[in-house]
């Protein structure tokens, strides 16, 4: 049985107790969302965070609300994501890609800011510590060679959130929220090519929602192709979404994923 090491649990009710104490001290604490990313690294020590700040009692992150488009509080689950019915007709892109992440016990407890914030995998990171101590560990996490391409200068893990390419293709933004204030993001930007600093979120930064343009005209799709027909991450993936005028195609998005 692989055991968590020990950390310090904190539970803040607010967005500005969260990211003070985050702030405290950003190098050694990690956001705790759904927990089913975070847990098994930890247990596997990929990370090892002094102190976990629990999202689970932060209303603010938990809601959907309608206006010039939609917004999706980070902290929404999954499953909730996908009972709502004008997410399956007006983002049916979206529900496709939420719909096939792992198992339905993990979509309830997975969040869809989790989910964009995945951790980037690959064979050799996504280990046992002791599996990865035998090889001299790797570029990513203890070691200094990438085995996926070992003349490589950079990581090669690879990014397997399943919603954010199609956010992209829908041209969602993000909020990040820091004891400094908020910034608002597209999607896009969120994210970096390397497989160790994936994310151009600061550590002191948490992402408190994200937002999708009005659908009108507009419709998505996504494919996912995994080694398993379920409970699987992408081998690749992608996400479409056109732009419809009359007969004609008026703008289209095609974004790669995995």
């Amino acid at each position: 049985m692989m055991r968590l090491p020990r950390f310090r649990y904190r539970a803040p009710r607010t967005v500005d107790d969260a990211v003070a104490w985050l702030a405290e001290n950003p190098s050694d604490a990690m956001i705790l969302a759904g927990g089913t990313d975070v847990l098994p690294n930890m247990k596997r020590r990929q990370q090892t965070p002094g102190t976990l700040i629990g999202l689970r009692g932060v209303r603010e992150l938990s809601g959907i609300t309608n206006g010039q488009g939609l917004t999706i509080g980070a902290g929404v689950t999954l499953s909730n994501l996908l009972e709502q019915k004008n997410i399956r007709e007006s983002f049916p892109g979206l529900w496709q890609a939420a719909a096939q992440v792992a198992t339905p016990h993990l979509r309830n407890m997975g969040t869809i800011g989790g989910n964009v914030c995945l951790d980037t995998r690959c064979t050799y990171y996504d280990q046992t510590y002791e599996w990865r101590k035998a090889i001299d560990f790797c570029m990513k996490k203890d070691g200094q060679i990438c085995w996926v391409a070992t003349s490589s200068p950079k990581c090669l893990a690879v990014s397997s959130t399943d919603t954010a390419p199609m956010l992209q293709a829908l041209g969602a933004s993000v909020t990040l929220a820091s004891s400094e204030g908020r910034r608002v993001l597209p999607i896009a930007e969120l994210f970096a090519n390397d497989g160790m600093h994936y994310l151009t979120r600061r550590p002191d930064e948490l992402l408190t929602s994200i937002s999708l343009p009005p659908s009108n005209g507009w419709r998505s799709a996504y494919w996912k192709l995994r080694r398993r027909g379920s409970l699987d991450f992408p081998v690749a993936a992608a996400a479409v979404a056109a732009r419809i005028e009359g007969y004609d195609i008026a703008d289209v998005r095609i974004v790669l994923g995995a």
